[in-house]
């Protein structure tokens, strides 16, 4: 290999990896700022634990949830599966705070 050759190859390369880096960095502040507006690690979705026809708060919602200490609020950390047989959304993810359009099938969660 040529000194000529190895310069052009360690100018791409430097090139390329000042790329990658640059990629990388606005990839962590995306990463930051979607978690600063929709709940960062760990907080979760809040939804009223007094909501009805809510899937967070439904005994059939298979997602991860937790009642808050005053019992108030149930956060949710993730979409969960319904497994509500009578439910339109039978295996299906939803979200903690979808809707459910069918009336009389949502059941109140018994930790609340």
């Amino acid at each position: 290999m040529s000194i000529e050759s190895r310069r052009n190859f360690l100018k791409t390369s430097g090139t390329l990896l000042a790329g990658a880096a640059a990629l990388g960095a606005l990839g962590a502040q995306a990463s930051e700022e979607h978690a600063h507006d929709h709940g960062g690690s760990g907080e979760g979705q809040a939804v009223s634990a007094s909501a009805e026809n809510t899937c967070a708060t439904c005994e059939f919602w298979g997602g991860m949830r937790k009642l808050s200490e005053d019992k108030s609020q149930v956060v949710a950390q993730s979409m969960g599966w319904c497994n509500n047989p009578k439910s339109p959304n039978h295996t299906k993810l939803t979200a903690p705070d979808h809707l459910m359009a069918k009336p009389g099938i949502w059941k109140k969660w018994g930790a609340i």
